[in-house]
């Protein structure tokens, strides 16, 4: 796992959505790369084996230090920054493009809300979940979730995604899967009742976020076909 932190000042939220799915490719090849240099330097004569490959996966975590959003527009801006893809052209992955002059806008005049996110609360702070991402505006005068407690979340919900993937990768491609003992079915059916069961000290806020992320990723519905596969193949 590698963390990388950059600070970029951007002028609007289709500015932000441009340079992240830029920068997922940028990224993943210098991390990549770095990675291959540092297996080298402590490889025996100072040559790594082979190439380290990039990550396949970038959680990019953003906090928006200032904004001028009042309330009706920080509803709308919690839905973009969820959702971003809606003011990009990714026909061409390696060049991604703004839509057009004018998309942003129009979005936050009419109010925009895309139709399979979900909205959480658990008070007056207000997040909102989707395939893409999680936003979440805290208030300053309430026990709101913190940065480290979404992450903390996003890192397990990413790693069992992860895991399931390639799990039902190897079925999709005519093998049995095979798994260490310790990360077996049995450690699959773990995570997936420690992330669907609320615990007794769980907060509102951490519970909603929690059943919200996990609605929208389908999660828990690979765990369990992960599950059954593995278990399968050992009968």
């Amino acid at each position: 796992m590698v963390l990388l932190e950059e600070h970029q000042r951007v002028s609007s939220l289709t500015e932000l959505a441009v340079w992240r799915y830029r920068s997922y490719l940028t990224d993943r090849a210098w991390v990549g790369q770095r990675m291959t240099h540092l297996l080298a330097q402590y490889s025996p004569g100072g040559q790594a084996a082979d190439p380290s490959p990039e990550p396949e996966y970038v959680l990019s975590v953003y906090e928006l230090r200032d904004h001028s959003w009042t309330k009706t527009g920080l509803d709308t801006a919690l839905q973009l920054l969820t959702t971003p893809s809606v003011l990009v052209n990714r026909q061409n992955p390696q060049n991604i493009t703004p839509l057009g002059p004018g998309v942003e806008d129009a979005k936050f005049h009419d109010g925009w809300e895309h139709p399979e996110a979900v909205a959480f609360d658990g008070g007056a702070s207000r997040g909102v979940a989707g395939w893409s991402g999680v936003a979440y505006h805290p208030q300053q005068d309430e026990r709101a979730l913190a940065t480290s407690q979404i992450v903390a979340l996003e890192l397990d919900v990413q790693a069992l995604w992860a895991l399931s993937s390639h799990v039902l990768h190897m079925i999709e491609e005519g093998k049995d899967p095979v798994m260490p003992a310790e990360y077996g079915w049995r450690f699959l059916r773990g995570a997936c009742v420690r992330l669907t069961t609320a615990r007794p000290t769980e907060t509102a806020q951490h519970r909603v976020m929690r059943e919200a992320i996990l609605a929208t990723s389908e999660l828990p519905d690979r765990l369990r076909a992960a599950q059954d596969a593995l278990r399968d193949t050992i009968q």
